[in-house]
């Protein structure tokens, strides 16, 4: 690995106050007794190669399940070890698991629930009790480990599969965590993914990360789908909401690490590996064609065989001219589905060689014991072909290995369409594994390319692996997350800032406070016309609007009768329809473009109750000016069916008075006029205050919803704009507070502090609208 010694200071300055926790299934060393001592190995895989120099470089604690024999043999307390033995630079902690629960979250649910799931090999998935509560159980414990382990604010990295519900365990305790996490695996689209009993309990569990990456954005986009239909998320944009929460949803395809294995492929050690190889198996002077897999049914390998096989019966000229090198690694053997899947493949390899083997020469030759990493390298280099033919694949970084490894510029490339890799190596030979004729002729195809081609291909291979390695693929996501970091301090919580805030409310200047209502000034109900203020926050936000120069105003996307019913506050100004009307004490506006479009509000109305009478939850509101359509009661299979009509609905109105806007669980039917909460805002302060409103008064604006933001962003500073809710989302809002309990407080405070400063009753209230 390279590069990571210079992490970026631009990452450095985010991270460096926060401890950084990597956690996985798999370990980055291992303890295994050999000769009666322990030895330590370091696992082959992508992942443990990618981390441990960046754990190395941050420091910081790695948490996996210690599965070597002799992991927890003379180590210190609590699992926990110094890493690398040789120069240790991080903590590893090591989780010990009993056998059974082994077996039921790893062997179990894992490998014969969610692996087969994610594949789309849905004859092999297993969903069983036992299973489950292993997984939830095991996941529960490596929650329990991040929680001894992680310091206050720490950014905690997630891996995988096997990990889905360890977020949620953690969010329910430690809110202060950063929490990303990787799925290294495909997920799979919603009309597969809906087969899995547990469905809601695994989306429920990923999405109380902040940051979740995928292989692929064709994953991405099913992850949404299934976030969206499976447990009624709200997705835009690659971001959910969902339980009063963001997540933010990436592609980071993952690589290796190229320099590296480019330069162990230059070594002496790997050419003496390729004479040996040579030797071994009579190479010289034939093509050799490589492939290298775990023994998985998801590498396509049977099928690859069969390719392989007809290539030879309708190319009889290179049978003893061309070599078929199959490299495999025996994996989860423990799963009958595994060991069956090695006889097969033994057994046609047997049936291959069979039938067209001769004195000196055989079709395949079959690898099935370990190879070091010169050893590997030798394989890669060495090789005219390389076969990846994935069923499916979250990436396949065999593909990206033999590329780097190819310092001679001889072989080809023949890459499944369906492993992820593919998108990034377009100059690689495309098959399609279940197309065998496509494959046998593919095959035919690399081995006759002309050397220049060879070259050109993979130099444009080369030079893709080489900039998009490891290093780019992590420091990806160390850049997405201080860039949501960076986003949340950038927002300060309101209250942390009491010394900035106190100024607005005291003596000096007029305070103009202006609010949202719903979502703000009360929360949300399956009912929009059970909710009210408070008794006392009504009270106090009167009593504000009555003290000297302040001026008190509610935005709202209610209708304007509806939430002066509503709020029930004397001596404010409220907009209704997100300020398409306004009024104060004596006095009404309304935006002239949008009356011109009240006409087709109420018909449109008519309309889409007819169209959705029969879905279950939703109603249809006429607010006059717009009009809301709400599903928050309805099931979600049927929101799919409400989104399409009302934008079918709109798509027959001529002339196109009308556009939509998604809200929280509601479509918003408003004029198609260029007008929102920030032009509202700054009319009824100009109508109030005069034009010179920004330089001589106090603004205050608080508010939950994306609307807001439209005002947030018509509010310079000084202005305090204050976002309401959890701040995982960027904002343009420079104040946060968490809830409306803490709305409550701000206003109490103001209250206060407005009252010390009052004069006798009679004084002018700025309440009154100017």
């Amino acid at each position: 690995m390279h590069g990571h010694g210079g992490l970026p200071n631009r990452l450095r300055g985010v991270l460096a106050d926060r401890p950084l926790i990597v956690v996985s299934n798999r370990e980055p060393y291992t303890h295994r007794r050999s000769g009666g001592a322990a030895k330590v190995e370091r696992p082959v895989g992508g992942l443990t190669a990618a981390l441990d120099p960046v754990m190395q470089d941050l420091s910081g604690t790695w948490i996996a399940w210690g599965d070597g024999d002799a992991d927890f043999d003379d180590v210190a307390a609590g699992g926990r070890v110094p890493v690398p033995p040789e120069a240790p630079r991080y903590t590893l902690k090591r989780i010990a698991l009993p056998h059974p629960e082994v077996e039921g979250y790893y062997y179990g649910y894992a490998n014969q629930a969610l692996w087969p799931l994610c594949h789309m090999a849905m004859s092999q998935a297993r969903f069983r009790a036992r299973y489950w509560a292993a997984y939830q159980s095991v996941n529960a414990r490596f929650a329990a480990a991040v929680r001894e382990e992680a310091g206050r604010e720490a950014l905690v990295w997630i891996h995988d599969y096997h990990l889905a519900l360890c977020p949620r365990e953690l969010r329910r305790t430690r809110p202060d965590l950063f929490l990303m996490h990787f799925w290294h695996i495909p997920w799979p689209a919603w009309d597969v993914f809906r087969i899995c009993p547990q469905g809601a309990e695994l989306l429920d569990g990923l999405l109380a990360n902040d940051l979740i990456g995928f292989q692929h954005p064709r994953h991405v986009e099913h992850f949404l789908e299934c976030a969206e239909r499976e447990i009624g998320a709200r997705v835009e944009d690659g971001i959910v909401e969902y339980k009063g929460r963001v997540t933010h949803v990436e592609a980071f395809p993952i690589s290796v690490d190229a320099a590296a294995l480019d330069q162990l492929a230059r070594s002496r050690s790997c050419e003496r590996w390729m004479a040996r190889l040579r030797r071994r198996f009579a190479l010289e002077g034939r093509t050799v064609a490589v492939s290298v897999d775990r023994l998985d049914y998801t590498k396509g390998i049977p099928e690859r065989l069969k390719a392989i096989d007809l290539f030879f019966k309708r190319r009889p000229e290179y049978r003893t001219r061309v070599v078929f090198i199959q490299k495999t690694a025996p994996s989860r053997t423990r799963i009958k589905a595994y060991r069956d899947l090695e006889s097969q493949v033994e057994e046609a390899i047997a049936h291959l060689n069979a039938a067209y083997a001769v004195e000196g020469w055989q079709p395949v030759i079959s690898l099935p014991q370990p190879l070091p990493p010169a050893g590997m390298a030798a394989l890669y280099r060495m090789a005219d072909l390389c076969v990846v033919s994935s069923l499916q694949d979250g990436m396949n970084l065999v593909a990206k290995e033999f590329v780097a490894c190819q310092v001679d510029r001889r072989g080809v490339l023949a890459l499944s369409e369906l492993a992820g890799a593919r998108d990034e190596l377009s100059w690689a030979i495309p098959i399609n594994p279940y197309d065998v004729e496509g494959c046998a002729d593919a095959l035919a195809r690399a081995i006759e390319m002309p050397v220049l081609e060879r070259r050109r291909r993979l130099d444009r291979l080369r030079t893709d692996v080489a900039e998009h390695d490891i290093t780019h693929w992590v420091d990806q996501h160390l850049e997405a997350a201080a860039h949501l970091l960076g986003a949340r301090s950038a927002t300060r919580q309101l209250f942390d800032a009491a010394g900035r805030i106190d100024p607005t409310v005291g003596r000096g200047r007029p305070l103009a406070l202006l609010m949202d209502f719903d979502g703000t000034l009360t929360g949300f109900a399956d009912d929009p016309d059970s909710v009210r203020i408070p008794p006392r926050i009504q009270a106090a936000l009167a009593r504000i609007a009555r003290a000297p120069d302040t001026f008190v105003a509610i935005i709202s996307g209610r209708a304007l009768d509806d939430i002066r019913l509503r709020a029930g506050i004397d001596g404010i100004v409220y907009g209704g329809n997100h300020g398409l009307e306004i009024a104060g004490p004596g006095w009404t506006w309304t935006v002239p473009k949008a009356e011109e479009a009240r006409g087709a509000i109420g018909p449109c109305c008519v309309r889409l109750r007819a169209r959705l009478r029969g879905v279950p939850g939703v109603w249809v509101e006429d607010k006059g000016l717009t009009a809301s359509v709400h599903y928050r009661r309805s099931p979600h299979r049927h929101v799919e069916q409400v989104r399409m009509a009302v934008l079918e609905e709109l798509a027959q109105l001529s002339p196109r008075t009308l556009g939509v806007r998604q809200g929280k669980h509601v479509l918003e039917l408003r004029p198609d006029i260029s007008w929102d909460k920030g032009a509202a805002v700054r009319w009824v302060l100009t109508r109030a205050l005069g034009d010179d409103w920004a330089a001589t008064a106090s603004v205050v604006y608080l508010g939950d919803d994306r609307t807001d933001e439209d005002a947030f962003e018509a509010l310079a500073a000084p202005a305090v704009t204050v976002k309401v809710g959890p701040n995982a989302h960027p904002t343009a809002a420079r104040y946060a507070v968490r809830n409306i309990d803490e709305v409550y407080r701000f206003i109490e405070t103001i209250d206060a502090r407005r009252a010390a400063l009052s004069v006798p009753a009679g004084a002018a209230a700025g309440g009154a609208g100017g």
